[in-house]
């Protein structure tokens, strides 16, 4: 399959590599290790800020709203978010006893991703991209888009259930309609690349920074899609122009914070966050909201902030 670049084009992140240790066993996760689950967008920053300054961080992968079931569990010391927790999580994080501090540390613009030999779906409208993923439409080619469009079938490719940005495209795309569930998923965000990049009729969506740091072999094969004439840049997703823009967070259990280690390594998260975005591909957020996590971290405000609840 191949995978689109368009406008943004960048150098492949060198892989980052952490060490794990294991284990939790009540409310205070960990033993060894700092134990992170969650979004597989948000896990290149986590796994960067951990190799970067030196923390001893465990880091896994398998979306968002699944690292909040572990999360709220109490089976984690931190989950990495690309949604804001939903309702049902804080719930289940209130019945564990899971009391959590929501920290926003980046901005990303869901990408929509196709094959750089494809020169004619360079733009796509919000409606376009509704009728190309919901369960119940008729188009299944490029033509049924516009005729003057190949008459070949698009093969699409995305994130499985459990994903926030899934959860985050079927919001804004689909407007509560239901995706089609012909698709090929994964949450491992390098073969999704992959798979675009060896598909000419592939169509798909990622993280701009999983965009953005895809792997030579496969970056020079994809391309990004402009949304309602719009295209996912910084400039454009802090303005809010970009229809597909989205806060990133992290989230972590209070009790964990009593650790040394978990408290050092959040503080220096949150120092950094804002310098360390371009380096892993993200967006940085207005300078104002870096502060003001700093301070919900300092002063251990629990629940979620009703500024980013939808």
């Amino acid at each position: 399959m191949t995978k689109p670049r368009k406008a943004l084009v960048a150098s492949a992140l060198a892989a980052v590599t952490v060490f794990a240790s294991a284990c939790s066993s009540d409310n205070t996760p960990g033993a060894d290790a700092i134990q992170v689950t969650g979004s597989a967008t948000v896990e290149p920053i986590t796994s960067y800020m951990a190799n970067r300054y030196d923390f001893d961080v465990n880091v896994e992968a398998i979306g968002s709203t699944d690292g909040f079931e572990k999360f709220c569990n109490g089976d984690a010391d931190i989950n990495d978010a690309s949604v804001a927790i939903p309702g049902d999580y804080q719930k289940q994080c209130g019945d564990n006893d899971v009391e959590f501090i929501e920290l926003p540390i980046g901005l990303d613009a869901i990408t929509i991703v196709k094959h750089r030999d494809n020169d004619f779906a360079a733009d796509l409208t919000t409606q376009q991209l509704h009728d190309i993923w919901s369960k119940d439409s008729p188009v299944s080619k490029w033509s049924d888009i516009d005729p003057s469009w190949p008459d070949e079938e698009i093969k699409l490719y995305g994130r499985p259930e459990g994903s926030g940005t899934l959860d985050v495209f079927k919001d804004l795309v689909l407007d509560g309609d239901e995706i089609r569930d012909d698709y090929e998923a994964t949450d491992d965000v390098e073969e999704l690349s992959a798979w675009v990049a060896e598909d000419p009729n592939a169509l798909s969506f990622m993280g701009i920074g999983n965009y953005l740091s895809t792997e030579d072999e496969h970056q020079k094969f994809i391309d990004n899609v402009n949304v309602d004439g719009v295209a996912p840049s910084s400039e454009e997703a802090k303005s809010g122009n970009y229809p597909l823009s989205r806060p990133l967070f992290i989230y972590v259990n209070k009790a964990s914070t009593e650790r040394e280690d978990v408290d050092k390594f959040v503080t220096t998260y949150l120092e950094h966050s804002e310098a360390v975005m371009p380096r892993v591909f993200f967006y940085q957020l207005p300078e104002e909201d870096y502060g003001n996590a700093q301070k919900r971290y300092a002063d251990r405000t629990t629940g979620p902030d009703d500024r980013w609840q939808s």
